[in-house]
């Protein structure tokens, strides 16, 4: 993902408010009986030209709740990270 730790943990807030908490290592997402662990890492700058891209290792795990509905939050999870482009 091309964002920095930051940017991903404000876009978790602003769609999910309380039910999201800091980690040590990321952010717990705890929604509808589910709950998802994100363990970023910051990774080097991808560079195009001159251009430089924050790269962020995103590592899920899904420490409670069933496949389905792991499977919806993610979905919803990954509408709420996505950045617009032009």
């Amino acid at each position: 993902m091309n964002s920095g730790v930051e940017e991903f943990g404000r876009a978790l807030v602003q769609a999910f408010g309380a039910a999201v908490r800091q980690t040590d290592s990321g952010f717990l997402l705890t929604d509808d009986g589910v709950q998802l662990h994100f363990a970023l890492a910051r990774e080097a700058p991808h560079c195009i030209g001159a251009l430089q891209l924050t790269m962020l290792r995103i590592e899920i795990s899904v420490l409670s709740g069933d496949e389905s509905a792991a499977e919806k939050l993610l979905a919803r999870v990954d509408r709420a990270t996505q950045r617009g482009g032009g």
